[in-house]
């Protein structure tokens, strides 16, 4: 393919005919691909409002796909091939981190019930994942490879969770994510997070579980 002659003939295109390479340019490109060739626009796209149904039937759909391993594509690992990342896992790691983009953006619009509704489902898959379950493949792979800023959506999700349950829901629902953090050397402050977004009854119930179930909150003071 002679690249000079190509982008010649670009030149000459209108808009549309240019959307249209562009496209079929994008269906065909691996998930680093797009972002060498698209980051810079995506930085400058002020996306329009998230409708929270049809996000929720998006990250339903997700679940089942994964579920039903759409994005597990295993292979033979071997001392020149453990680095691979397969592009459905890729692809898996991308879908996680847009969709719980857009339940972020749920939440800042005060829309908590379906804020609530995909975060846990999301959540729930990412825990599943995270359990071996067989939805993506790799010879490592964790929830630092989805995309974004993990102390956001928590905030996102403990704001709405605050705005619509119960104490005892809230704090079933906070739990496993003040523990995972504690695992993860409080990268997150997790606790401190929940505590900000509980009401009065919320965070009362919510301390006296963390006591009960001796989840530690803050990391080992030296002596």
């Amino acid at each position: 393919m002679n690249k000079e002659h190509l982008f010649a003939f670009l030149k000459d295109q209108k808009s549309p005919a240019l959307l249209r390479f562009l496209e079929t340019a994008y269906d065909v490109m691996k998930t680093d691909q797009r972002y060498a060739v698209f980051d810079k626009a995506l930085t400058k796209i002020k996306p329009p409002p998230v409708r929270g149904r049809s996000l929720l039937k998006e990250v339903q759909q997700f679940q089942r796909d994964s579920l039903a391993g759409k994005y597990y594509a295993p292979f033979d690992i071997n001392s020149k091939n453990y680095r691979h990342i397969p592009e459905e896992t890729h692809a898996w790691f991308e879908r996680m981190g847009d969709l719980l983009a857009e339940s972020v953006r749920l939440s800042q619009q005060g829309d908590h019930v379906q804020a609530v509704a995909c975060f846990r489902i999301l959540y729930q898959l990412v825990e599943t994942m995270e359990s071996g379950a067989e939805i993506v493949f790799a010879d490592e792979y964790g929830d630092w490879m989805i995309p974004g800023e993990p102390k956001q959506r928590i905030t996102a999700y403990l704001t709405s969770l605050a705005a619509t349950a119960t104490p005892e829901d809230y704090a079933a629902a906070a739990l496993p994510l003040i523990r995972d953090d504690s695992i993860k050397s409080f990268s997150n402050k997790t606790y401190n997070t929940a505590i900000r977004a509980a009401n009065k009854a919320q965070k009362a119930h919510l301390k006296s579980e963390v006591q009960r179930l001796e989840i530690p909150t803050k990391p080992k003071s030296r002596t």
